[in-house]
């Protein structure tokens, strides 16, 4: 349903354009009517109309004044103007604005129907857009993650194949405006300062610089840019097998493994973690800090808070019956700590996910 405000110093002229829109069964719905563009300008913030259909003349704002304002911050809104008189100036100057249709008075229905329609069709236009740009930008975050994630683990082979993948599907679904080196070179940028906020600090000299600032000419071709790409990216991984202890790395593997094979255990502790290593429990407490940037308790709470979501999103079990399932037994402390995480206690967000998988009652 798209939200219509209509602007005209003449009654009749509402009663018709209203009346227009209602019949045309286009799932339009008049929203807002004001007379003229001081009055509209008001009732903007708290209608957000997505089609508008102005008069050229008007007392105190005229139409031309009152499209401009409007294009200071709502630049995608579709805006009709009505006028009483052929004039080629005003129609220039309206075009400028970025006015996506010139109707004349009196206001002929099947030019008016076919405006609404035409209005409609750009408006699902821009919807499919953002909805598919949506989609890949959440699909680009998770595989940056990813990304980072076999880089931090020199995992390259892994790494080298992902990289590939998220190329092909810039290609086939990333934002035109945007060129496939700019890309590579964003993609590289990200992936720099997601490596230095784990603490990985790139060395100056060539290989920061290829990562940071790769010199990408806008021409380039496509072949060339994949392999600028992963050649950063296996020099990187290079750098990083060399710089750290990877044994490390591969026992906090296993710890957090270990850590998600048993969250459900109350009594969890390090040493039971360390025992199932064959580690010192000081030496897996240092080394699990520097590999996860937060202490073993901190980790194990945060492993049952995400499960205990889960398990209430699901909506079989109560908040009690969750607790239980994440190692907690006292549920006073299980509330407090799952709001702290959360900002809901178990029972609300139990609620809310109730209610956004069945639907506001009717």
């Amino acid at each position: 349903m798209y939200k219509l405000m209509i602007i005209d110093d003449e009654y009749a002229i509402h009663l018709s354009l209203r009346k227009l829109t209602e019949m045309s069964g286009l799932g339009i719905e008049v929203v807002a009517e004001a007379e003229d563009g001081a009055e509209a300008l008001k009732l903007m913030d708290e209608t957000s109309p997505d089609i508008i259909v102005t008069d050229i003349c008007m007392p105190e704002m005229d139409g031309l004044e009152f499209i401009r304002r409007v294009r200071e911050s709502r630049k995608h809104t579709f805006i009709l103007i009505l006028s009483g008189h052929d004039n080629f100036e005003y129609a220039r100057q309206a075009m400028r604005c970025g006015v996506s249709d010139f109707l004349l008075k009196p206001i002929d229905p099947a030019q008016f129907h076919a405006a609404l329609v035409k209005a409609c069709e750009e408006l699902d236009r821009r919807v499919e857009r953002f909805s598919r740009q949506t989609a890949w930008t959440l699909a680009q975050q998770r595989s940056k993650a990813q990304l980072v994630d076999l880089l931090w683990s020199a995992q390259e082979r892994e790494a080298l194949a992902l990289a590939g993948d998220m190329i092909a599907h810039f290609e086939t679904g990333g934002p035109a405006d945007v060129s496939l080196p700019r890309y590579v070179r964003m993609l590289m940028q990200e992936l720099l300062l997601m490596l230095e906020e784990r603490g990985l600090k790139l060395p100056d000299g060539e290989l920061r610089n290829g990562m940071h600032t790769p010199d990408i000419a806008q021409d380039v071709d496509k072949e060339a840019c994949r392999q600028r790409l992963l050649k950063s990216i296996s020099e990187t991984i290079c750098w990083i097998k060399g710089m750290r202890n990877l044994g490390a790395h591969h026992n906090i593997v296993k710890a957090k493994r270990y850590i998600e094979e048993n969250y459900a255990a109350e009594d969890l502790s390090l040493q039971e973690v360390a025992d199932s290593l064959g580690m010192s429990v000081t030496y897996l407490s240092r080394t699990f800090k520097n590999e996860t940037s937060m202490n073993f308790v901190k980790y194990v709470t945060q492993v049952r808070m995400e499960k205990a979501k889960e398990l209430l999103a699901q909506g079989g079990l109560s908040a009690q019956e969750a607790a239980y399932r994440v190692g907690y037994s006292d549920y006073v402390h299980f509330s407090k700590t799952f709001k702290k995480v959360h900002g809901l206690t178990p029972s609300e967000f139990r609620k809310q996910s109730k209610t956004m998988t069945q639907g506001p009652a009717r």
